[in-house]
């Protein structure tokens, strides 16, 4: 059964046996540190990797929401521009329409017995400035609401209300 001659044992035998275990236990020893630190590296790599991801969709993110915020601020100006021009031709309007209604009734109170014509003109001019009131406040309300709106968001409004009297 045996091919090989058995020969005795020796003591040198059991040293070499010795080292060899030792040297294969070293081995997988090894093997298992060296496994386990390449996982830990992967698992390092693929968090960092991760984090990297998350950092760039937060990035993209901010600048989405800084685009839409400069385009928001846009709008808000523009509208601003907007109403303030009109608040402007509303103002003149109601400027000469004032004139006129001081006109008219300066004529009434020195003519008495005008026609009926003169006090249906007046009372027209009278609606119509009660009209414009109320449009001139509620532009300005509008203008106000927007421009808070905006100082809410953080942002600074391209230009200052006029007031009436024509100052800024």
């Amino acid at each position: 059964m045996l091919l090989i001659k058995p020969t005795e044992w020796a003591p040198g035998d059991t040293v070499a046996i010795a080292v060899a275990v030792v040297a294969l236990i070293s081995a997988v020893a090894t093997g298992v540190l060296a496994g386990r630190a390449s996982v830990k590296a992967n698992k390092v790599t693929a968090e960092s990797a991760e984090r990297v991801a998350e950092q760039n969709a937060a990035a993209d993110r901010a600048k989405v929401e800084s685009e839409a915020f400069a385009r928001a601020k846009e709008i808000y100006d523009h509208a601003i521009n907007e109403l303030r021009e009109e608040l402007e031709r509303v103002r003149t309007q109601h400027e000469r329409t004032q004139e006129q209604l001081d006109k008219i009734s300066e004529k009434l109170l020195s003519e008495r017995n005008a026609s009926q014509e003169m006090r249906d003109q007046l009372h027209r001019a009278q609606r119509e400035m009660a009209e414009m009131s109320s449009r001139i406040e509620f532009m300005e309300r509008m203008i106000t609401n927007l421009r808070q709106q905006i100082l809410t968001a953080g942002l600074e409004p391209a230009e200052h209300i006029i007031h009436r009297g024509g100052s800024p």
